[in-house]
């Protein structure tokens, strides 16, 4: 039979263990005292109990249930203190845990703003090219438009010249279609 979760036989082999155990140490005391006359027995010794054997009429106190009952108040605090001992053991962990994720956070939130500032100049600097580029090729059409403009008051002056003597419309058009051929009249 167990009794909060204690086997009695198991309990009373250890105390039978405990108490034979003290029976023989105090009968090796009482050997040593025998053995020197000349010292007197310390008062403690002398009034300390011999080996008991528990009866019917033993006290609360040195009954097998009142021991039980102390080694199981003993037994819990010792859980009890485990517990606590693990409990603060878990907290330091989570708290080390904790610790180490806020230091990869934080890592990863430098890393991210690193990449982002990076992307930054990368983009004002690609920005900074296009404008260039655009300034130039606004300048190449300005010049080009304007020697088209050139270009074409230089033709429209020359179709305002008058045609010189001797060569008149039909002529062009012959010398267009042959060249090499001299115009005749």
């Amino acid at each position: 039979m167990v009794l909060r979760g204690y086997d009695r036989i198991e309990v009373d082999e250890y105390i039978a263990a405990v108490l034979e155990e003290n029976a023989a140490l105090r009968r090796e005391l009482d050997a040593r005292a025998a053995a020197r006359p000349e010292r007197r027995p310390e008062p403690a010794a002398a009034a300390s109990p011999t080996p008991q054997h528990y009866g019917v009429d033993t006290p609360a106190e040195d009954s097998f249930g009142f021991r039980a009952e102390k080694l199981l108040r003993l037994a819990e605090r010792e859980s009890a203190e485990m517990r606590t001992r693990a409990t603060r053991d878990a907290e330091a962990a989570e708290a080390a845990a904790r610790r180490r994720s806020e230091e990869q956070l934080r890592a990863a939130e430098k890393e991210a703003e690193r990449i982002r500032s990076s992307a930054s100049q990368e983009a004002l600097k690609v920005k900074k090219q296009v404008t260039q580029e655009m300034s130039r090729l606004a300048n190449l059409h300005r010049s080009t438009k304007g020697e088209i403009r050139r270009l074409a008051q230089v033709l429209n002056a020359e179709l305002q010249r008058p045609d010189p003597e001797g060569f008149t419309d039909d002529d062009s058009a012959r010398s267009e279609t042959d060249p090499g051929k001299p115009a005749s009249n």
